[in-house]
């Protein structure tokens, strides 16, 4: 098992399809195909599910998902903090993602910035808006993009983008109209994030507006096991874009729009108001809100500048 074959196996579950994955890592198709066959002897397990539509994880491949990205991101971590190690001129930003910002941006955030901001050692950390929110206050990060940020005392906010969530179901399963009301929605087998989400707060405090059955069929904490069971129509859910973008290219899930009324969910820059010392924060920020054009743009119709 190596790097290279993880991040193979990572980005095809996260894609969806093993073509397209192929595409997003500037490879042949037939390469990435052979690496995780050679992934999946090496560990004696099928790893991926393969149909029509596409790939998906079995048991034991959503489990290596779960180990790549840990593998990963302390790979990654490593490598920021040795070549910040090797510059001790250059200025620590630890910066939180949630993890559809991170899929969606994430790459382009590392790379962007190394050409854009030489001066500074960017070190990305992806976790939920709540957990985003702790590491803040124990001063564990300097800046956070992060969803519905409470106003906190020693902080400062800035909103950046609204995004529309939507109503997601298995392909089998959809009526084939672009939009359901949220009354509808309520009256499914939802599988939901942990009670501390975002998401999770935002259904039920528009579930007791309305007076409606707040019921949540499957409370699960990790958003890729909520897309096995849409997926395979156990479930529905609501979620944004950008955490189920290559489910929705490649067929896998199918989404609509949630109305009467739409649940939405703003996107804020948080940051510590003391900064960071030596960091040009105007010049920061502003790398920041082009990154977030082209997450806008990623996200498309269900997004707006704010």
């Amino acid at each position: 098992m190596n790097f290279k074959q993880l991040r193979y196996f990572t980005r095809a579950i996260e894609v969806g399809n093993i073509t397209h994955a192929a595409e997003k890592l500037n490879i042949a198709q037939t390469a990435l195909g052979i690496q995780i066959r050679n992934l999946e002897e090496e560990l004696g397990v099928h790893l991926l599910n393969r149909h029509s539509r596409g790939v998906e994880p079995t048991l034991a491949g959503e489990l290596l998902y779960r180990h790549a990205l840990e593998i990963l991101a302390r790979l990654e971590t490593a490598g920021q903090e040795v070549k910040a190690a090797g510059s001790p001129d250059k200025i620590v930003v630890n910066m939180g993602l949630t993890p559809s910002i991170m899929r969606l941006v994430g790459a382009e955030i590392i790379e962007e910035a190394a050409k854009e901001l030489p001066e500074i050692a960017l070190r990305l950390v992806e976790e939920f808006s709540f957990i985003l929110q702790r590491r803040l206050e124990r001063d564990e990060l300097h800046y956070a993009l992060t969803y519905n940020a409470p106003i906190e005392q020693g902080f400062t906010r800035k909103a950046l983008l609204e995004e529309d969530l939507l109503f997601a179901t298995s392909p089998e399963n959809w009526n084939g109209e672009p939009a359901i009301s949220f009354a509808e929605a309520m009256n499914t087998e939802l599988a939901l994030a942990s009670r501390q989400d975002v998401v999770w707060h935002l259904v039920r405090d528009e579930a007791t507006r309305l007076s409606l059955p707040f019921k949540v069929a499957y409370e699960v904490q990790s958003v890729r096991a909520i897309k096995n069971l849409v997926a395979k129509g156990a479930a529905t859910s609501i979620l944004p874009r950008g955490a189920m973008i290559g489910e929705l290219r490649s067929g896998v899930i199918a989404s609509q729009l949630i109305e009467r009324p739409r649940i939405t969910r703003t996107l804020f820059l948080v940051r510590r108001r003391q900064g960071v010392v030596g960091l040009n924060a105007v010049r920061f920020e502003a790398f920041i809100d082009r990154l977030v054009d082209r997450l806008n743009a990623e996200i498309g119709e269900h997004s707006r500048h704010l």
